[in-house]
């Protein structure tokens, strides 16, 4: 044994009960990461919280939830009160999202659009949702050839559209569903994992198909996957939610007017028996997109409140000053989604032609590939396809309307970049514009008309009857 020191005596005088021994330094337990002025660590900026703007935005949607229940706002869209249900989900998933890590917050997004698809469609139509989609997702992302992926998809949607139209497989709600899902977003993918450089997360995939408003509004926009991936929290969420609600409070504000245009302005085609019946009846029939565009308003104000940034859904449709104006501002996702899987490709193809051959082609090809898919649309959504003659001549009439515009356009753009010289040319520009606002406005609500009508010889009947003054 050795000498004992003087520090070990006076240690053992001091404490006499306890034995001695060697302090050693206790081992470093791993510290759970701390939330610290707003951000988690690794975080990117854009996630910084605040309460202040974030119980803004929680009392902002609460109101806007407490308005479509007192109003019953798309109460009999698609489920009963399937939208007032998804917007309860929504309230209750927004703040566990926002306290939530980065890494988790797909996640939390994804729990809350299957617990809303459950809310919706029930256990059992939800349980064959989820595995249709992941048969789906599955033969995406399968490690083969891509025209291998592309004739398998092929093969499956030809099963499905043999299941849905015998009505015997599965229940209707379910092909719904998965019709809104996957019947032009899955284009998108396909096209995006076959130009990918990397391998896509399977995460970004399901938040892709399982978006939460999508379970209220059979009509979704055609989100595209790659501007979907890029807005991902690229700017500071509580703009992001800002924004959001500004679009959900436009299209709850659209919502409305739909209600009361269609409750108490519109009259039926019988009723048209003089000019100013035509005219109310033209006028209010087209009004009646404000349902789409509201619906479209509100999914996307609900992405924003999840931190991804899209591009508006339409933008001022009623204000257009022509026919290639309009189609560049109602529905900018579906004119966003031919331009790049239809007209581009058109125009690629025909690059050394003249160029109006390649435009007026690659408009032509946009058009009719837009007939065939509203009518492929409305075999999933309704179970029959919608090839009537009015159909037909609604697209083909504004296709050859928008073609001449392009045209048009594309001779006298360098005129267009002229400035004008005097307050007179300014006036004489604006009384022109304004003019074509509404002969535009006059032409598409009359093709409306056409389209919502039974046949053409009703829809010429009722023009006759309302020109004719009894």
């Amino acid at each position: 044994m050795g000498a004992e020191t003087k520090e070990t005596v006076a240690l053992k005088k001091s404490a006499p009960h306890r034995r001695y021994l060697p302090t050693r330094p206790a081992p470093a337990r791993p510290s759970r990461p701390r939330l610290t002025e707003g951000l988690y660590p690794g975080e990117p900026e854009a996630c910084r919280r605040a309460w202040r703007p974030f119980l803004r935005t929680f009392l902002h949607l609460a109101l806007l939830a407490a308005v479509c229940r007192v109003y019953r706002i798309e109460e009999r869209a698609f489920q009963g009160r399937a939208f007032q249900t998804l917007i309860a989900v929504a309230l209750c998933a927004l703040p566990i999202h926002y306290l939530a890590p980065y890494s988790y917050k797909r996640g939390v997004f994804l729990a809350a659009s299957l617990a809303g698809l459950g809310l919706v469609m029930g256990p059992t139509t939800a349980a064959a949702v989820v595995a249709l989609a992941l048969v789906l997702i599955g033969c995406c992302r399968i490690p083969i050839p891509f025209a291998a992926r592309a004739a398998l998809i092929a093969a499956l949607g030809a099963t499905f559209a043999y299941l849905r139209a015998s009505g015997r497989a599965l229940p209707e709600p379910v092909w719904s569903i998965i019709a809104s899902m996957f019947m032009f977003r899955i284009l998108i993918y396909l096209y995006e994992l076959k130009h990918a450089t990397a391998r896509e997360p399977l995460s970004s995939a399901l938040s892709y198909f399982f978006i939460l408003p999508n379970f209220a509004f059979p009509h979704f926009p055609v989100v595209d996957y790659r501007t979907m991936e890029r807005g991902y929290f690229s700017q500071p969420i509580h703009d992001a939610q800002a924004r959001g609600l500004v679009m959900a409070t436009r299209g709850t504000i659209h919502l409305l007017c739909y209600r009361l245009v269609y409750h108490e302005l519109l009259i039926s085609p019988s009723q048209v028996h003089s000019p100013a019946a035509l005219a109310s009846y033209l006028v209010c029939n087209y009004l009646l997109y404000l349902q789409v565009s509201g619906q479209f308003h509100i999914a996307c104000g609900m992405l924003h409140l999840f931190g991804w940034r899209l591009p508006d859904t339409h933008h001022h449709y009623l204000l257009a000053d022509g026919f290639t104006d309009y189609w560049r501002r109602i529905n900018i996702y579906w004119k966003d989604f031919m331009i790049r899987l239809v007209f581009n490709p058109v125009v690629f193809a025909l690059k050394r032609r003249p160029r109006p051959l390649a435009l007026g082609a690659g408009t032509l090809a946009v058009f009719a590939t837009t007939w065939f898919l509203h009518a492929y649309q409305s075999f999933w959504l309704r179970g029959s396809w919608g090839f009537t003659v009015p159909d037909a001549l609604f697209w083909g009439i504004l296709g050859v309307l928008v073609l001449a515009s392009v045209l048009r356009e594309a001779k006298r753009e360098p005129e267009r970049c002229r400035a004008p010289r005097s307050a007179r040319s300014l006036i004489a520009m604006g009384t022109l514009k304004a003019s074509r606002v509404a002969l535009t406005f006059v032409a598409i609500a009359s093709l409306w008309s056409l389209w919502s009508s039974p046949s053409l010889g009703a829809w010429l009947e009722m023009l006759s009857r309302g020109v004719t003054s009894q």
